[in-house]
C-alpha cells in the first residue's frame, strides 16, 4: 500500500507537457495508470476481500435448474466482492453433484450448507441458517430454480442502496416462465407499484414483489428467525419486517425469471393452498405491523374470501368452498350472508350431492302444487 501511494504521489507531480510529449506507454502509465491507482486507493470496496453482498440460494431436487442459476450469479459485474451461500436441502436427484461440480473452481467464493434430511418438511425454515452465515452488509436472494439474467442486477441495487440510507431493500420487475410461456411478474401477473419507492401500507394492499429480485440490508433482520415463525411464507414475513423499518426501491427493469413448475413450493399448488396461506399470513402481517394497517389488511382478507367462493361456485370447488365457509361462518358480514343463508351454504358445501338432490326435489314439488292450485 506504501509503494501504490507513493507510486501515485510521483507520476502526480509529472508535468503535463511531458506526458504529451512522452512515448506511449508513459503518457497511458501517467494518465490510465494513474487514474487506476487513485480508484483503487479511493475505492475500499475493490481493495476488501470480504463480501458486501452474500447471495443466498435454497435448492431442493433442481439437477436441471441450478447450474442456471449459478451461472447467474457468476455472471455478475461489480466492483464489489460478494458470496454465494447455498443451501441444499437434502436433494436426491444430483443437485449437490452440480452444485459440487460448479463450486470446484472457486470454492473461496461459496459456503455450502448441505441437510442429510429434508427441513422443509419438518417445517424448519430454510434462510435462518443462511443469514446466520452471512458476513456481507446486503443479503441477495434467489431460489435454485430461478436465475438471473442480468449482469448489472447486484451493481445497480447496491448503488441504489447506498445513496438511499432510508431503503430497506430493493427489487426489480421479472418474467414468470411457465411451459415456455413467458410472462411479467409486475404487470400480468401483479400489479406495478405505483412509483418507484414502496412503503408497507402499499405492501400490505398486496403489492407482489419478485422474491427473486429482491437485496435487502443484513442487519435489519435480526429478528427474522422468531418473527417467520407463525407465517405461511418466508418472504411474506420478510417484506413486512422491512417495509416497517423504512422503504423498499423498486427499478423497473427486468433482471430474473422465476420459473413456474409443479415442483415449486407456492405457485402451482392450487386455489386452497393459496387461500389457507392467506388466511395464515394476513393476521401475523397485521401483527408484525402494529395493526396499523388494520382496515387494509381487513379488507385483503374480504376480497380473498369473496373471490375463492366464486371460484368454488363456477368451479364447484367443495374443499375452497369449505374452507371459505368455515371462516365465512365466523363472520357473516364478509359475504353479507344471515343466518338462514349461512346454513344454507353450510349445507351445499358440506354435502354437495344431497343438497344438491334436496333441492331438486323441493322443485319438482313447489311445480306439483302450483300445478294443483
Amino acid at each position: 500500500m506504501l509503494i501504490l501511494e507513493w507510486t501515485t504521489c510521483l507520476i502526480g507531480t509529472v508535468p503535463h507537457s511531458f506526458r504529451r510529449s512522452a512515448p506511449t506507454f508513459t503518457r497511458w502509465y501517467c494518465s490510465f495508470g494513474l487514474g487506476y491507482l487513485r480508484d483503487l486507493l479511493n475505492n475500499s470496496k475493490l481493495m476488501s476481500t470480504e463480501p458486501l453482498v452474500n447471495i443466498v440460494c435454497v435448492t431442493y431436487q433442481h439437477r436441471d435448474l441450478i447450474g442456471r442459476a449459478l451461472d447467474g450469479f457468476l455472471s455478475q459485474r461489480t466492483n464489489f466482492p460478494y458470496e454465494i451461500i447455498i443451501h441444499d436441502d437434502a436433494s436426491t436427484d444430483g443437485t449437490a453433484e452440480i452444485v459440487q461440480d460448479h463450486t470446484a473452481a472457486d470454492p473461496e467464493k461459496y459456503k455450502i450448507i448441505r441437510q442429510t434430511v429434508n427441513q422443509h418438511s419438518k417445517g424448519i425454515r430454510p434462510w435462518p441458517p443462511c443469514f446466520a452465515q452471512a458476513s456481507g452488509k446486503y443479503i441477495a436472494l434467489c431460489e435454485g430454480d430461478d436465475h438471473w439474467f442480468d449482469p448489472l442486477k447486484l451493481q445497480r441495487q447496491v448503488d441504489a442502496m447506498e445513496a438511499d440510507p432510508g431503503a430497506t431493500g430493493c427489487f426489480t420487475n421479472a418474467y414468470n416462465v411457465t411451459d415456455g410461456v413467458r410472462q411479467v411478474f409486475l404487470g400480468d401477473y401483479n400489479s406495478v407499484p405505483k412509483g418507484l419507492v414502496l412503503d408497507q401500507e402499499e405492501y400490505l394492499r398486496g403489492q407482489g414483489i419478485p422474491t427473486c429480485t429482491f437485496l435487502f440490508r443484513r442487519e435489519l433482520v435480526q429478528t427474522y428467525n422468531e418473527v417467520v415463525l407463525p407465517f405461511a411464507t418466508g418472504d411474506t414475513a420478510l417484506f413486512t419486517l422491512l417495509t416497517g423499518m423504512g422503504h423498499l426501491i423498486y427499478q423497473p427493469v427486468f433482471t430474473s425469471v422465476r420459473l413456474i413448475h409443479p415442483g415449486g413450493v407456492y405457485s402451482m399448488k392450487g386455489p386452497v393452498h393459496h387461500l389457507r396461506v392467506q388466511l395464515q399470513n394476513l393476521p401475523e402481517q397485521d401483527r408484525v405491523s402494529s395493526y396499523r394497517h388494520h382496515d387494509v389488511i381487513q379488507l385483503r382478507k374480504e376480497y380473498a374470501l369473496k373471490k375463492s367462493w366464486r371460484e368454488a361456485m363456477e368451479k364447484q370447488n367443495w374443499e375452497l368452498a369449505r374452507l371459505v365457509w368455515k371462516h365465512v361462518a365466523r363472520d357473516r358480514a364478509v359475504l353479507g350472508w344471515n343466518m338462514r343463508e349461512t346454513i344454507l351454504a353450510g349445507l351445499r358445501v358440506h354435502f354437495p350431492i344431497g343438497y344438491a338432490r334436496t333441492l331438486g326435489s323441493m322443485r319438482r314439488l313447489r311445480r306439483v302444487l302450483t300445478w294443483s292450485a
